[in-house]
């Protein structure tokens, strides 16, 4: 017993891990143009600029982490936010532009990262400065009507594939570019999430206890008209779940997406493609 304490009172003093650590995931949407995109960057940097498309607005951005932070949208090329603090996570849906995506003859998209441009001190593709990314990681997760063909780096890394979604992870890596081939199946198949499986009817199934509460706290048909307090797209006098946390996506009906049906919301539902009438814990999993 002594020798187990001794070596986790080792283990417990052990320095964290203190470079530069970012995560990119696409949420790729049915159609394959659209999707919602998650950035993060931490380091022991006490200040952080990220450069965001030009196209990207403020209003855009569905969650900024931390709250505190700066706009800057003065440059020509790129709007900016600029964080005083040791890391950020941003959150905002965006679209594939046609230099970025592009459709052959047979149907299949190829999605290119890099448009070929460096910029003034040499820097292209994902780059960090100064220094490096310490642990990188790029993720897409696809919807079960997208077929993933090919998809590769300019640089060497591990390339990890889980159910529908394929993901890269390297250290100590600068400017990398990503290249990736898929075919849209069908448009249908899923609908405005990550789609895990068909299912028999179009109308979303809203557990009775949150549309009971729902219909207890929505406004009345005839009033708030175009209003949407909780930003999910749905007008107030149509939203069933009025109060739908920021950034999450929603249904038809102002919902939190819960595309298996199993009584836990995407944004929190770690098995998402659980099959129905499967008993689930909290975290969307089989018990």
């Amino acid at each position: 017993m002594r020798k187990l304490l001794i070596t986790l009172l080792q283990f417990a003093l052990l320095p964290a891990f203190a470079g530069v650590q970012s995560e990119t995931i696409f949420f790729v949407q049915p159609d394959g143009r659209n999707y919602l995109l998650e950035r993060s960057i931490h380091s022991d940097s006490p200040t952080h600029r990220f450069h965001l498309n030009k196209r990207i607005q403020l209003d855009d951005i569905r969650h900024i982490s931390p709250a505190r932070f700066e706009w800057d949208d003065s440059e020509e090329q790129v709007n900016s936010l600029i964080f005083e603090a040791g890391g950020f996570t941003i959150i905002y849906p965006d679209r594939f532009n046609d230099n970025e995506l592009k459709q052959d003859k047979d149907g299949v998209f190829h999605y290119e990262s890099w448009d070929g441009r460096r910029d003034a001190s040499g820097r292209y593709g994902y780059w960090y400065a100064p220094g490096q990314f310490d642990q990188f990681t790029y993720t897409w997760i696809l919807p079960n009507n997208i077929t993933l063909l090919r998809y590769r780096s300019n640089l060497d890394g591990r390339w990890t594939k889980r159910n529908n979604a394929i993901s890269f992870y390297a250290e100590k890596v600068n400017n990398l570019t990503f290249e990736m081939s898929y075919r849209v199946l069908s448009q249908n198949a899923g609908s405005a999430s990550l789609q895990a499986k068909p299912k028999t009817t179009k109308r979303p199934v809203i557990p009775a206890a949150v549309s009971a509460s729902a219909e207890r706290r929505r406004p009345p048909r005839t009033g708030w008209p175009g209003r949407d307090a909780d930003n999910d797209a749905v007008s107030d006098a149509d939203d069933l779940c009025p109060d739908t946390p920021q950034g999450a996506l929603a249904d038809e009906v102002g919902c939190p997406l819960d595309t298996d049906r199993d009584g836990v919301a995407d944004g929190v539902d770690q098995c998402i493609a659980t099959p129905e009438e499967t008993a689930v814990d909290s975290f969307g999993c089989t018990q």
